[in-house]
C-alpha cells in the first residue's frame, strides 16, 4: 500500500532489513537477477528477505445484514492498517486497525488511498475534498476539491479538478495542505496523476474512453502539450525509482513515460500482471503485489528481477510503505494476516 503516497525519502530513512514475529515460515525463491557466471546480480545482493515469520490475525468484522466482501489493505508510516471493506449500504467504507491488530475506527472514501507518514489520504465527500484520516479513522477534510488524485514522488499527493474553461493540478504535503498549484486551459475530465522523482507531474485525463497524458511544471505553472495514451475506463499512474511513470490501462501496464516526452515506451518486463507495485528494502527495491495469490516479487531498483517471497495461508497480499505485509483469506477476504517489517 506508497504504492503509497510514495514516500521514498520515509523508506531510505528507515532502511534496514528486519522481520517482524517469531515462528515458522514459507520459501522463498531466490533464483533471480541471476548473472551469467552463476551468481547473484549485485543489485540483487541482500534484497530478497528471509522467511516470513508467524503472523499476527485479526478479522474486519461483517453485519450478518449488510454483507461485506473485503478488499486490499493499506499501511502507513506508523503501521496503522486501512482495510477495504466495503457493504451493499457502505460501498466506500475503510475500517482501520493498530498495529497489533486492534480494531481503531471506520470511514468512507473513495476507493483509492494513499499511505503518508502517518494516515491515509484520498477522496471524501459528495463533492469531493481531499482529506486525511488517521489511524482512528478521524477525517481532516481540507479545502482542496478534487476529482482525481494520485501519488506524489514522496510524502503528499496529487489532486486534479476541472471545470469548462481548465484543468487544476494541485500538489499537497502530507498533512493534505495545498504547496503548488497550476492551471492548465482547456476541456479536461481528470482520471489520474503521479508525480516523477524530477517533480513534473503528469496528469491523465479522459475524453469517452480515450485517455491522454500531459506534463505540468508545478515550479514554473506551465504545461506541454496533451498526447495520446491508450483507451481505458479505469487508470492508473505510478512513479518509478529511477524517474519515469508507469502507466496501467484496465488492469494492465500500457508503458512508461519519461518526463517530456509524448509517447509511452514499453513497459519494463518485471511489471508483468502485477496488480500494483510500491518501493520496499529500504528504497532499493520494488515490492510487486500480484493479481491473486501469496507471493510477491522483490525487484531491484535498476529493474532486475530477484526472486519472490511466499507468505502462507493467504490468498492475496499487499504491501505497505513501512515493508509491512498484509495477507487476506477467509469468508470474502476479511481473514487478515500481517507479517510487520518482512519487506522493510
Amino acid at each position: 500500500m506508497r504504492w503509497a503516497g510514495w514516500l521514498l525519502a520515509f523508506w531510505v530513512a528507515c532502511g534496514g532489513s528486519g522481520s517482524g514475529g517469531s515462528g515458522g515460515g514459507s520459501d522463498v525463491v531466490t533464483d533471480g537477477g541471476v548473472t551469467t557466471d552463476g551468481g547473484v546480480a549485485p543489485d540483487c545482493v541482500g534484497l530478497v528477505p528471509s522467511p516470513p515469520r508467524t503472523a499476527i490475525a485479526f478479522d474486519v468484522a461483517s453485519n450478518a445484514n449488510d454483507p461485506m466482501v473485503c478488499g486490499p489493505s493499506i499501511v502507513d508510516g506508523a503501521g496503522f492498517i486501512a482495510a477495504s471493506a466495503p457493504t451493499q449500504s457502505a460501498p466506500v467504507q475503510w475500517k482501520t486497525f493498530g498495529p497489533n491488530g486492534a480494531y481503531w475506527g471506520t470511514f468512507d472514501a473513495s476507493s483509492l488511498l494513499f499511505p503518508q507518514p502517518e494516515g491515509f489520504m484520498g477522496l471524501s465527500g459528495q463533492v469531493s475534498f481531499v482529506t486525511l484520516w488517521d489511524g482512528y479513522g478521524r477525517g481532516d477534510l481540507k479545502n482542496t476539491a478534487a476529482t482525481a488524485i494520485g501519488p506524489a514522488f514522496g510524502s503528499g499527493a496529487i489532486a486534479l479538478s476541472a471545470d469548462s474553461a481548465s484543468l487544476t493540478v494541485i500538489k499537497v504535503d502530507a498533512q493534505a495542505s495545498e504547496i503548488a498549484s497550476t492551471k492548465v486551459a482547456g476541456t479536461f475530465t481528470p482520471l489520474a496523476a503521479a508525480e516523477d522523482s524530477s517533480g513534473a507531474v503528469l496528469a491523465l485525463t479522459g475524453n469517452g474512453s480515450a485517455v491522454s497524458g500531459i506534463w505540468v511544471d508545478m515550479a514554473k505553472q506551465t504545461a506541454g502539450q496533451p498526447f495520446a495514451v491508450g483507451t481505458a475506463t479505469s487508470v492508473k499512474a505510478r512513479p518509478l525509482l529511477g524517474g519515469s511513470i508507469a502507466i496501467q490501462l484496465d488492469g494492465r501496464w500500457a508503458g512508461v513515460v519519461r518526463p517530456g516526452e509524448a509517447a509511452l515506451r514499453l513497459s519494463p518486463p518485471w511489471l508483468g500482471d502485477g496488480r500494483d507495485f510500491i518501493p520496499a528494502r529500504g528504497g532499493s527495491a520494488y515490492a510487486v503485489m500480484p493479481n491473486s495469490g501469496n507471493a510477491i516479487g522483490i525487484v531491484s531498483a535498476l529493474g532486475n528481477s530477484c526472486g519472490s517471497v511466499a507468505f502462507p495461508g493467504v490468498t492475496a497480499v499487499s504491501v505497505g510503505i513501512d515493508g509491512t505485509v498484509v495477507g487476506s483469506t477467509g469468508t470474502a477476504g476479511c481473514t487478515k494476516y500481517v507479517w510487520r517489517n518482512a519487506l522493510r
